[in-house]
């Protein structure tokens, strides 16, 4: 069960660490929200059920000092960023190679907020949420059009070069490209705002 509310006295409850039915329930309710979302930012199931173990263990240790404070922001704001803190481990070391993490770089700054600095360099999480993002995309596009995608963008290949190697068009290279990057972007604003 998934509702677009925090249950306040389910969180009184748990902050009770004593109270083993509020965790229960705790656990129950936001366990599988957490798995489909690893799940279909390419996690396997096994690391699935390791980030939303490790989560379960930082809320127990936060949730006896949390006080609920519309003003000061949601808890759904918390867990999501711990989700997809907890997520990002598992894609840190994708970014490792500098060439990758220029053409991450330059990505993120392309899709950043017109308000934001050009020149910012973009933070860890960021990468990571990008890394994400790639994966969700890669396993929805066709394969061709992610390979000219990789090659074209990731890669730094020429259009032409990409469409020899594929037998397309260099147009052809270009414009899915383009849409794969604009999916790309649109999976990176999503993961921004979280499942919760």
């Amino acid at each position: 069960m998934h509702c677009d509310t925090t249950d306040q006295d389910l969180l009184k409850r748990v902050r009770l660490c004593e109270d083993q039915d509020a965790w229960g329930q705790f656990v129950e309710f936001y366990r599988l929200p957490i798995v489909k979302h690893c799940r279909s930012c390419g996690l396997t199931s096994e690391q699935s059920d390791e980030v939303a173990q490790d989560c379960f263990i930082r809320c127990f240790r936060y949730l006896p000092t949390f006080d609920y404070d519309k003003a000061v922001g949601r808890f759904r704001s918390w867990l999501n960023l711990m989700v997809n803190q907890q997520i990002g481990e598992h894609f840190r070391s994708r970014v490792r190679d500098e060439t990758v993490k220029q053409h991450f770089k330059e990505m993120l700054l392309e899709m950043a907020r017109p308000s934001q600095a050009a020149s910012q360099e973009p933070a860890a999480h960021d990468y990571e949420l990008l890394s994400m993002a790639l994966q969700r995309v890669k396993t929805t596009v066709r394969p061709q059009h992610w390979q000219m995608f990789e090659a074209f963008v990731l890669q730094d290949q020429s259009a032409s070069q990409v469409a020899l190697q594929l037998g397309v068009s260099s147009v052809m290279v270009r414009v899915s490209a383009f849409r794969v990057r604009n999916r790309v972007r649109d999976e990176w604003k999503a993961l921004q705002n979280g499942p919760f």
